[in-house]
């Protein structure tokens, strides 16, 4: 286990949040529930991509699951965007290497094929590119296709500069009974550095 990774989320489903830090665990969604329209899509060109291996892609892509996270855990957009503009939290785990498949997101756009390219990581492959319209995410991606949810170690919480104090002191006490060794973090201490 080595760098600190993070998922931001909403408060607004609670109980997901409940779930992580009582069974230290992150959900990995399917690449369709993936909130990019593009995700998953290649191109290629007529003839140099037999009908067989787009089918055996399909089936590969909708066998594997996806649990997307940052190395960072102080950027607005993914605040905005993830963690109810602030009112929300970024959790922060150690994921073991050795256990589980890492790879860093590519934003050079949509990947190309031919038959010749593939192999039995394509469909991870593909998942692995972006548009650049993606890159403020810094996306790193665990892939599993055996289970619904990666083990983790969380490490840290958070707290969103907008979040109620009645929402700081219900989350900090809910961490702090579950599990002491969590720290919890003001994301105006580490945004405003």
């Amino acid at each position: 286990m080595n760098e600190t990774l993070y998922k931001y989320r909403s408060l607004d489903n609670f109980k997901n949040f409940v779930d992580i830090i009582l069974k230290n665990r992150l959900y990995a969604a399917r690449y369709k529930d993936l909130n990019d329209p593009m995700e998953g899509q290649y191109y290629y060109n007529r003839g140099e991509l037999r009908r067989n291996i787009r089918e055996k892609l399909r089936d590969q892509k909708e066998e594997l699951r996806i649990c997307s996270l940052t190395p960072m855990n102080n950027n607005e957009l993914m605040w905005s965007h993830y963690a109810n503009s602030q009112k929300g939290v970024a959790i922060g785990v150690l994921i073991d290497p050795l256990k589980n498949l890492i790879r860093d997101i590519q934003y050079d756009g949509i990947h190309y094929l031919r038959d010749n390219d593939y192999n039995n990581h394509t469909a991870m492959e593909i998942l692995c590119h972006k548009l650049e319209v993606w890159s403020y995410e810094k996306e790193k991606r665990v892939f599993t296709s055996t289970k619904q949810f990666i083990d983790v170690k969380v490490k840290e919480v958070v707290l969103g500069r907008s979040m109620s104090n009645q929402d700081i002191s219900l989350v900090s006490e809910l961490v702090n009974s579950i599990n002491p060794g969590i720290t919890i973090i003001r994301a105006k201490d580490i945004m405003d550095n």
